[in-house]
Protein backbone atom coordinates (compact mmCIF):
# COMPACT_ATOMS: atom_id res chain seq x y z
CA UNK A 1 0.00 0.00 0.00
CA UNK A 2 2.80 2.34 0.98
CA UNK A 3 4.65 1.49 -2.24
CA UNK A 4 1.58 2.22 -4.31
CA UNK A 5 1.02 5.54 -2.54
CA UNK A 6 4.69 6.51 -3.06
CA UNK A 7 4.43 5.70 -6.76
CA UNK A 8 1.34 7.86 -7.12
CA UNK A 9 3.05 10.73 -5.27
CA UNK A 10 6.18 10.43 -7.40
CA UNK A 11 4.12 10.42 -10.59
CA UNK A 12 2.15 13.45 -9.43
CA UNK A 13 5.36 15.33 -8.61
CA UNK A 14 6.85 14.42 -11.99
CA UNK A 15 3.75 15.61 -13.86
CA UNK A 16 3.75 18.79 -11.83
CA UNK A 17 7.38 19.45 -12.72
CA UNK A 18 6.69 18.87 -16.42
CA UNK A 19 3.72 21.25 -16.37
CA UNK A 20 5.82 23.86 -14.57
CA UNK A 21 8.65 23.52 -17.08
CA UNK A 22 6.23 23.80 -19.98
CA UNK A 23 4.77 26.88 -18.41
CA UNK A 24 8.21 28.49 -18.17
CA UNK A 25 8.96 27.42 -21.76
CA UNK A 26 5.83 29.05 -23.16
CA UNK A 27 6.31 32.11 -21.01
CA UNK A 28 9.88 32.36 -22.24
CA UNK A 29 8.67 31.91 -25.81
CA UNK A 30 6.24 34.77 -25.44
CA UNK A 31 9.05 37.01 -24.26
CA UNK A 32 11.44 36.06 -27.05
CA UNK A 33 12.26 38.77 -29.57
CA UNK A 34 13.33 38.59 -33.19
CA UNK A 35 17.07 39.17 -33.17
CA UNK A 36 17.95 38.53 -36.84
CA UNK A 37 16.52 37.70 -40.25
CA UNK A 38 17.93 34.86 -42.34
CA UNK A 39 16.96 35.11 -46.03
CA UNK A 40 17.77 32.44 -48.60
CA UNK A 41 16.86 32.05 -52.27
CA UNK A 42 16.16 28.50 -53.45
CA UNK A 43 17.83 27.57 -56.76
CA UNK A 44 19.46 30.97 -57.24
CA UNK A 45 22.03 29.57 -59.70
CA UNK A 46 19.80 29.36 -62.77
CA UNK A 47 18.00 32.66 -62.30
CA UNK A 48 18.91 36.00 -60.77
CA UNK A 49 15.61 37.83 -60.52
CA UNK A 50 15.83 37.59 -56.73
CA UNK A 51 18.85 38.39 -54.57
CA UNK A 52 19.11 38.59 -50.80
CA UNK A 53 19.86 42.36 -50.83
CA UNK A 54 16.80 43.03 -53.01
CA UNK A 55 14.58 41.00 -50.69
CA UNK A 56 15.96 42.86 -47.67
CA UNK A 57 15.25 46.20 -49.34
CA UNK A 58 11.67 45.11 -50.04
CA UNK A 59 11.32 43.84 -46.47
CA UNK A 60 12.46 47.23 -45.12
CA UNK A 61 9.29 48.75 -46.54
CA UNK A 62 7.18 46.39 -44.42
CA UNK A 63 8.17 47.96 -41.13
CA UNK A 64 10.07 47.02 -37.99
CA UNK A 65 10.68 43.31 -37.39
CA UNK A 66 13.99 42.95 -35.54
CA UNK A 67 13.48 43.67 -31.84
CA UNK A 68 9.78 42.83 -31.93
CA UNK A 69 8.35 40.11 -29.69
CA UNK A 70 7.91 36.86 -31.60
CA UNK A 71 4.27 36.66 -30.55
CA UNK A 72 3.64 40.10 -32.07
CA UNK A 73 5.23 39.39 -35.45
CA UNK A 74 2.54 38.78 -38.09
CA UNK A 75 4.01 36.04 -40.23
CA UNK A 76 1.04 35.99 -42.62
CA UNK A 77 1.35 39.74 -43.24
CA UNK A 78 5.09 39.43 -43.94
CA UNK A 79 4.37 36.48 -46.24
CA UNK A 80 1.82 38.53 -48.19
CA UNK A 81 4.26 41.45 -48.40
CA UNK A 82 6.99 39.26 -49.89
CA UNK A 83 4.70 37.59 -52.42
CA UNK A 84 4.08 41.05 -53.87
CA UNK A 85 7.55 40.85 -55.40
CA UNK A 86 6.77 40.01 -59.07
CA UNK A 87 9.46 37.34 -59.39
CA UNK A 88 8.48 35.38 -56.25
CA UNK A 89 6.82 32.00 -56.78
CA UNK A 90 6.66 30.77 -53.20
CA UNK A 91 7.63 31.92 -49.68
CA UNK A 92 8.25 29.88 -46.52
CA UNK A 93 8.61 31.85 -43.30
CA UNK A 94 9.00 30.85 -39.65
CA UNK A 95 10.86 31.83 -36.48
CA UNK A 96 13.16 29.47 -34.59
CA UNK A 97 14.09 29.14 -30.92
CA UNK A 98 17.13 31.39 -31.39
CA UNK A 99 14.98 34.40 -32.22
CA UNK A 100 15.86 34.18 -35.91
CA UNK A 101 13.21 34.85 -38.56
CA UNK A 102 13.87 32.40 -41.39
CA UNK A 103 12.65 33.35 -44.88
CA UNK A 104 13.06 30.99 -47.83
CA UNK A 105 11.96 32.13 -51.29
CA UNK A 106 11.50 30.27 -54.55
CA UNK A 107 11.73 32.49 -57.62
CA UNK A 108 9.75 32.20 -60.80
CA UNK A 109 11.64 30.87 -63.82
CA UNK A 110 11.20 32.76 -67.06
CA UNK A 111 10.53 30.39 -69.96
CA UNK A 112 10.27 33.00 -72.70
CA UNK A 113 10.09 36.72 -73.35
CA UNK A 114 6.90 37.81 -75.08
CA UNK A 115 6.85 40.58 -77.67
CA UNK A 116 3.38 41.71 -78.73
CA UNK A 117 2.87 44.27 -81.47
CA UNK A 118 1.14 46.88 -79.32
CA UNK A 119 2.15 46.03 -75.77
CA UNK A 120 5.09 46.13 -73.39
CA UNK A 121 7.32 43.06 -73.41
CA UNK A 122 7.00 40.63 -70.52
CA UNK A 123 8.19 37.20 -69.44
CA UNK A 124 6.10 34.05 -69.23
CA UNK A 125 7.01 31.73 -66.34
CA UNK A 126 6.99 27.95 -65.89
CA UNK A 127 3.29 27.97 -64.98
CA UNK A 128 2.30 30.10 -67.97
CA UNK A 129 1.86 33.26 -65.90
CA UNK A 130 3.11 36.65 -67.01
CA UNK A 131 5.79 38.54 -65.11
CA UNK A 132 7.26 41.98 -65.83
CA UNK A 133 10.74 42.54 -67.17
CA UNK A 134 13.38 43.17 -64.55
CA UNK A 135 15.50 46.36 -64.62
CA UNK A 136 18.57 44.56 -63.26
CA UNK A 137 18.49 41.12 -64.85
CA UNK A 138 17.65 39.76 -68.31
CA UNK A 139 16.90 36.06 -68.67
CA UNK A 140 18.44 34.31 -71.66
CA UNK A 141 15.26 32.77 -73.03
CA UNK A 142 13.55 32.59 -76.44
CA UNK A 143 11.58 35.61 -77.63
CA UNK A 144 8.02 34.91 -78.74
CA UNK A 145 6.61 37.22 -81.42
CA UNK A 146 2.81 37.10 -81.38
CA UNK A 147 -0.30 39.25 -81.73
CA UNK A 148 -2.31 38.03 -78.74
CA UNK A 149 -2.28 35.72 -75.73
CA UNK A 150 -3.76 32.81 -77.68
CA UNK A 151 -0.84 32.88 -80.10
CA UNK A 152 1.58 33.19 -77.17
CA UNK A 153 0.08 30.02 -75.71
CA UNK A 154 0.78 28.13 -78.96
CA UNK A 155 4.48 28.93 -78.65
CA UNK A 156 4.52 28.31 -74.89
CA UNK A 157 3.15 24.79 -75.35
CA UNK A 158 6.01 24.02 -77.74
CA UNK A 159 8.57 25.50 -75.31
CA UNK A 160 7.26 23.28 -72.51
CA UNK A 161 7.62 20.23 -74.75
CA UNK A 162 11.29 20.98 -75.44
CA UNK A 163 12.43 22.34 -72.06
CA UNK A 164 14.65 19.29 -71.45
CA UNK A 165 15.75 18.93 -75.06
CA UNK A 166 19.31 20.22 -75.43
CA UNK A 167 19.16 20.39 -79.23
CA UNK A 168 16.09 22.65 -79.43
CA UNK A 169 16.96 24.84 -76.43
CA UNK A 170 20.44 25.45 -77.86
CA UNK A 171 19.09 26.19 -81.33
CA UNK A 172 16.13 28.50 -80.73
CA UNK A 173 16.63 32.23 -80.35
CA UNK A 174 13.15 33.46 -81.34
CA UNK A 175 9.75 31.97 -82.15
CA UNK A 176 7.32 33.62 -84.56
CA UNK A 177 3.65 32.66 -84.32
CA UNK A 178 1.78 33.00 -87.61
CA UNK A 179 -1.95 33.87 -87.77
CA UNK A 180 -3.06 30.23 -88.12
CA UNK A 181 -1.00 29.15 -85.12
CA UNK A 182 1.92 27.92 -87.19
CA UNK A 183 5.35 28.27 -85.61
CA UNK A 184 8.57 29.44 -87.18
CA UNK A 185 11.85 29.66 -85.33
CA UNK A 186 14.79 31.97 -85.80
CA UNK A 187 17.83 29.94 -84.73
CA UNK A 188 20.92 31.39 -83.11
CA UNK A 189 22.80 30.48 -86.31
CA UNK A 190 21.53 29.65 -89.79
CA UNK A 191 18.30 29.79 -91.75
CA UNK A 192 14.82 30.19 -90.32
CA UNK A 193 12.98 26.93 -89.67
CA UNK A 194 9.24 26.69 -90.32
CA UNK A 195 7.64 24.09 -88.02
CA UNK A 196 3.98 24.37 -88.97
CA UNK A 197 1.07 23.86 -86.56
CA UNK A 198 1.05 21.39 -83.63
CA UNK A 199 4.68 20.41 -84.24
CA UNK A 200 6.11 17.16 -82.87
CA UNK A 201 9.56 18.10 -81.47
CA UNK A 202 10.98 14.57 -81.68
CA UNK A 203 9.98 14.00 -85.30
CA UNK A 204 11.10 17.45 -86.40
CA UNK A 205 14.43 17.13 -84.61
CA UNK A 206 15.17 13.90 -86.48
CA UNK A 207 14.35 15.43 -89.87
CA UNK A 208 16.23 18.65 -89.19
CA UNK A 209 19.36 16.89 -87.94
CA UNK A 210 19.37 14.65 -91.01
CA UNK A 211 19.20 17.74 -93.23
CA UNK A 212 21.87 19.62 -91.26
CA UNK A 213 24.32 16.71 -91.40
CA UNK A 214 23.87 16.23 -95.14
CA UNK A 215 24.38 19.92 -95.90
CA UNK A 216 27.33 20.30 -93.56
CA UNK A 217 29.12 17.46 -95.39
CA UNK A 218 28.71 19.25 -98.72
CA UNK A 219 29.28 22.73 -97.31
CA UNK A 220 25.93 23.96 -98.63
CA UNK A 221 24.14 24.78 -95.36
CA UNK A 222 24.93 28.49 -95.64
CA UNK A 223 23.15 28.64 -99.01
CA UNK A 224 19.66 28.26 -97.54
CA UNK A 225 17.42 31.06 -96.28
CA UNK A 226 14.49 28.99 -94.99
CA UNK A 227 13.87 25.38 -94.01
CA UNK A 228 10.32 23.98 -94.01
CA UNK A 229 9.57 20.98 -91.75
CA UNK A 230 5.78 21.20 -91.92
CA UNK A 231 5.42 18.31 -94.40
CA UNK A 232 5.54 14.85 -92.86
CA UNK A 233 8.93 13.15 -93.26
CA UNK A 234 10.10 15.88 -95.66
CA UNK A 235 12.47 18.82 -95.49
CA UNK A 236 11.94 21.57 -98.05
CA UNK A 237 14.71 24.14 -98.14
CA UNK A 238 14.72 27.48 -99.92
CA UNK A 239 17.98 28.82 -101.25
CA UNK A 240 19.13 32.42 -101.02
CA UNK A 241 18.37 34.48 -104.09
CA UNK A 242 21.33 36.63 -105.10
Amino acid sequence: MKSSTATILSTSVLIGCIITLLGFTYADKDEKRITSINISIIDDVNSKFLTVPRVRTHLDSYGKIIGELKKDVQLEAIHAHLTNIPSVLNVTIFSNFNGELVIQLVQRRAQARVHLEESTDYYIDELGGSMPLDPNYSARVPIIHAKNSEEVNQAFLFIKKIENDEFWTSLIDQIIVHPLGELEIIPRIGARVFLGSSPDPDELRKNLLTFYRAQIKTGNLKNYSRIDLSYKNQVIAKRHVY
